[in-house]
This record gives structure tokens, sequence and C-alpha cells, in this order.
């Protein structure tokens, strides 16, 4: 348990420190001072994260299984490359060189900004790990469905054909990678540690964004409290890190890391920057499609806006641009990532018709747009209300032709479109699920807004109305920010529950013949079901399930009725030929709710009881 323990603590910062250590040490030297210590101690991980993946890929195209000494080994190499690339570049390096490379840092923070970014993050900590603590035992259901694909990487040293375009191949690497190195269980609390730490990391991804668009060490620093603290369980925070949607959780952390290197690409005109951008595009793209389609809308509406705004500039800008990305190590990373995507693995929504359904008029109603009360419920109120207060000094603290003002305006305002009026930019996707990306913008807002807020209470005049006045306004951010996550805390428990559905899944993998017979379960009123699928690995169909209700009735899409006819009226017509049909023979439902009625049916016999499940055979 404790070799375990270490092996996993081990585990950590040689795949998500190590690789990407080396690679921007190859690319900015030891003592470049144009990035700073804070800033490359952020993006290691980022790095190490798409290094790891790009690696993982590359193995698979040559046909290497995977696993725990191939990992180690390929790790330890690409970082000895990296380190000989350092060595060459840079061993000769002259002093005056050296000198034309420092930037001004925008994060040495004083002894009170330390002290505040530490007490923010161990309250960021503290609530989430609170939050989670009911799932050490692993619950959630779209997390048990990522595990089924993390599983079939471990059990076949290979990566998973998927056959739908649903799951990305990036969502699923880092997770294999940790079990084969460390040895670490899928079904423990080691896939809810990877999504923690990596939420953790993007609140610090997000941080040096901020420094470095507004400059102020004061804001990088109350990003900690605004991302962190504020509305610490609200999605996608605590209730994603649990399981749900793990694209997003990665996605959330990379997506300022792009725009990072794309702002100080075109600020400084650096080729270094422009080439780490595409690095972390691409590995977006491999992550999660959304992620990537946000990145991409949201760095339009940043190059149009500042076109723009500097119109009578326009070819001089773009003339600019290219000189930035026309250079050697920008052109080497475009050419070895577009090999990737040709010739080493090709995300299976690279396809037309992935585009089309993406994008165009709305056609459901969920994709119309939210309302001012749901766009309220994703951003949170605070940081709602903080951000438009940020939104509007924009234009009172910036000079609008720089690249400050667009990076921090149009990201927000190409965001707030899509949630609001997706139908004004062609978006056809779930509109609450673009919602939940408002807190990247607008937590970098409401933080601006807090900081200039106070610097303007300090100037006034009367001392004691504006003293008065900040308290209010903090008092209201905090409760308010703070209410989402006590309200969280509410939830009842399933601890035990979850132990009786993995309990009844172990029973019934090794009772049942997998080729023959066919188990159907009820996913309405069963904690942690989406995990059976990890004690038998037939397919990621198997066993059925009966869906929510409301997902039978869809005008727009007719589906199936079987999984939900064979519990609900089992004896019914419908129910007997949807038993002929499917060759379902065993059962699993919620005792307390549903195994009472099925008792009385005498095509069926209990086998199986506890507290909380029921497991019933057709005769």
């Amino acid at each position: 348990m404790i070799f375990s323990l270490i092996k996993l603590v081990l585990t950590f910062p040689f795949i998500f420190v190590l690789p990407g250590f080396f690679l921007l040490l190859a690319v900015f030297g030891w003592k470049n001072e144009k990035i700073s210590f804070f800033e490359k101690a952020v993006l290691v991980v980022p790095m190490s994260l798409i290094s790891v993946d790009l690696l993982v890929l590359a193995l698979n195209r040559l046909h290497i299984f995977l696993n725990g000494m191939v990992l180690i080994g390929v790790i330890i190499a690409f970082s000895l490359l990296c380190y000989i690339v350092f060595q060459l570049r840079f061993r000769k390096k002259t002093k005056k060189k050296q000198e034309e490379e420092i930037s001004r840092n925008y994060f040495e923070f004083s002894y009170w900004q330390a002290i505040f970014i530490l007490i923010s993050i161990f309250l960021a900590v503290f609530m989430r790990t609170t939050y989670l603590s009911d799932t050490i035992i692993p619950s959630s259901t779209d997390l048990g469905h990522h595990m089924f694909w993390v599983q079939k990487i471990v059990d076949t040293g290979s990566l998973p054909d998927y056959g739908m375009p649903d799951f990305i191949i990036g969502e699923h690497i880092v997770f294999a990678v940790v079990n084969l190195v460390s040895g670490a269980s899928i079904m423990s609390a080691m896939p809810v540690l990877v999504l923690l730490f990596l939420n953790i990391v993007g609140i610090f991804t997000l941080s040096i964004l901020a420094g470095r668009i507004f400059q102020s060490p004061k804001t990088a620093a109350m990003i900690f409290f605004v991302s962190g603290v504020l509305y610490a369980i609200n999605a996608p925070q605590g209730k994603y890190v649990s399981g749900g949607v793990v694209g997003n959780i990665i996605g959330n952390m990379l997506i300022p890391v792009a725009l990072y290197f794309l702002y100080r690409a075109f600020s400084e005109k650096d080729s270094s920057f422009a080439g780490l951008f595409l690095f972390s595009a691409a590995g977006l793209l491999y992550t999660h499609h959304l992620s990537a389609f946000i990145l991409l809308y949201s760095i339009a509406a940043v190059v149009l806006a500042y076109l723009a705004l500097n119109f009578e500039r326009i070819f001089k800008i773009i003339g600019d641009w290219l000189k930035i990305f026309l250079k050697p190590f920008p052109i080497a990373i475009f050419l070895l990532l577009a090999f990737y995507f040709l010739f080493i693995f090709t995300p299976s929504y690279f396809n037309p018709a992935a585009v089309a359904q993406a994008t165009g008029e709305p056609t459901k109603i969920t994709r119309i747009g939210l309302n001012l009360g749901q766009l309220e419920a994703n951003a949170g109120s605070a940081r709602l209300i903080l951000g438009a207060l940020g939104f509007a000094l924009l234009f009172l603290s910036f000079k609008r032709k720089d690249y400050k003002f667009s990076f921090a305006f149009a990201w927000a305002l190409v965001l707030m479109i899509m949630s609001w009026k997706p139908g004004w930019l062609y978006v056809n996707i779930p509109s609450d699920r673009i919602g939940n990306y408002l807190y990247l913008p607008f937590s970098l807002l409401a933080a601006f807004s807090l900081v200039e807020l106070m610097r303007l209470f300090r100037k006034s005049s009367t001392i004691f109305l504006s003293t008065a006045f900040l308290f209010v306004l903090l008092f209201f951010v905090i409760t308010d920010g703070l209410s989402d996550s006590a309200d969280a805390f509410k939830v009842r428990p399933q601890f035990q529950e979850v132990m009786e559905t993995f309990h009844s899944a172990k029973y019934l993998a090794e009772k049942l013949d997998t080729s023959q017979d066919i188990l159907l379960k009820d996913h309405v009123n069963i904690s942690g079901d989406s995990w059976y699928k990890l004690f038998f690995m037939k397919d990621y169909n198997y066993p059925l399930s009966r869906g929510m209700l409301f997902r039978y009735i869809d005008s727009t899409k007719p589906r199936e009725t079987c999984t939900r006819d064979m519990i609900s009226n089992p004896e019914s017509p419908e129910g007997q030929a949807c038993f002929s049909e499917t060759g379902v023979n065993y059962i699993a439902l919620n005792v307390q709710l549903e195994g009472n009625s099925f008792e009385k049916y005498p095509d069926f016999s209990k086998i199986y009881s506890s507290n909380y499940i029921a497991v019933f055979k057709r005769n």
C-alpha cells in the first residue's frame, strides 16, 4: 500500500514535469529572462502533457506495445534529446545575446500577495477535496465511460479505435500512462487525482495569461481567488473534477496556455512563442474537440478585433505576423504537426460531417442560446457582474489599439455571443456546454475589475465611503461565490451505494458468459453504474442500459425504446418482443425502487440481492 502510494507520487513529476521542463529548456535555455521562473514552472505541466500524448501517438503508430518500461524509456529519451538541443543551442551563447532577451517580469509578487496566493490555493484545494471525498471510489457516469477506453489501452497495449466521434484520444492517454508507469488502479482515486491536479494547474495557466495581458502581479494573484475559490464546486470546477467531461478539465488548462503564447508572439514579435502556440493548439486538438472549437473562435475574434481597431495599418500588421510565423522554429513545429495529423494519428472529428454538425443555424432548443439566468448560473453572478464591470473598465484603462485590449475584450465578447446568441456566429452546439467556458475570460475580467476598483477606492477623497462600498462589494462577492459550494456539500453521500454497485458488478462478471448472456442495468436509479463495463471489458455498449427517461423522447432523433420497456413494462407485448430481440436474460435494478415489482413477475428469479442492488435472471 505504502509502496504503491510512493510510486504514484513519484509518477506525477516524472510524467507532468520532466518532459515539459526539458522542452522549455531546449526552447528558452537556462537563464533566459524573457520568461520568468513562475511562468516556466506553470508551463511545464501542459507542455509535458502534450509531449507525452504525442510520444504515445508515435509509439502506437510504430506498433510498439505500450507498457510501463517503454513509456519510462521514451520519456527519458525525449528529455535527453531536448537536453542535447539545449546544449547545442545555448552553450556558446554570448552574454550580450542574453541581455537582449530580458523582459519585464510581472510575476514578482510582494510578501502579502504571495500570502494571498497561498491562502487562495489552500482554499481551492480544500473545498475541492472536501467535495470529492465521496468519490474516492469513483462513481461519475462520464468518468466511467472514459475509463473503459483507458482500460482498453492498458489491456491491449495500443490505442483504441473508437468507432464514434464522441471520444478524443487525448482524454485517455494521460490516465493510461499514469496507470502503466505507477501501477495505480484505474478503479481507484487515481483518475480523480489527475483531474484535480490538472484543474489546479489550470488556475495557474489563467494567472500567467492575466499577468501578461494586464501587466500586473496584483491581477495575476487575484485570479487564484476569483477562479480557484469563488464557485469552487460549480462546473467546470469541482463537479467536472469528479469525472464529468474529462476533456473540459484539460481544455480549460490548455486554452489559456495557447492564448498566452499567441499574445506573447504577437506583442513581442517572438517566433519562439509562435512555435509553442502551434504546439499547444495542436495538443488541444488531440484532447477535446469543443475546447479546440472554442479556441478557434476566440483566436478569430482576437485577430479580427485587433485588425479592425488598427485598420489603417492592416497590411503592415499581417506582414509582421507572417514574419513571426515564417521563422525556422514555427515552421518546423507546423511541419511536425502536419506530419502527425496526416500520417501518425488523425482525430476522428476531422471530417466534413463533424464540421457541418457543429456549425450552421441551431437545430435544437438546447442550442439556441442561454438566457441571463442561465448565463449567471454558468459563470456565477458575482463573477459575471465583476466581469461586466471589468469589461467597461477596459475602455477607460487600456489603449484600444493595443494587443492586450483585443485579447481581453474579444475573448469575453465572442464567448458571450456564442453562449447567448449562437445563431449570430453559426454555432450549432449545446449552449450550456459553451457557457461553461465563460468562466475563463470572465475570471480574467473579474480579477482585473477587483484590482482596479480597489485602486480607485484608495484614491477616493472620501475614505469612509470608499471603504464602506468596498466592504459591501467584497461581502457580496464572497457570500455569493461561496454559497454554491455550501449547497453542494449538502448532497447525500453515496459511498456505500457505489460500493454495492461494484460488488454486484464483480459478482456478475464472474457468473455471466458474455458470449451468450446479455445484461441490462438501470442507469436511472443505480449510482456508478457506468463502471459496470470495466468489470466485463467486452465492448463499450456492454452491458445494455436504461437511460434517463427523457432521452427516449426526441423528435429530432428517434431512439430505441427496448432498454426502457424491458424494465418499465417487462410483461407488455413491447417488453416481450424486446427480450426476444435483444436476448437480455439478466437485469440489475435498484432493489428499493423497482426490485419488489420484479419479484412478482413469474418470468424472473432473483439471484443476487443487497440493501441497494438486486439482480434478476429471466427464466
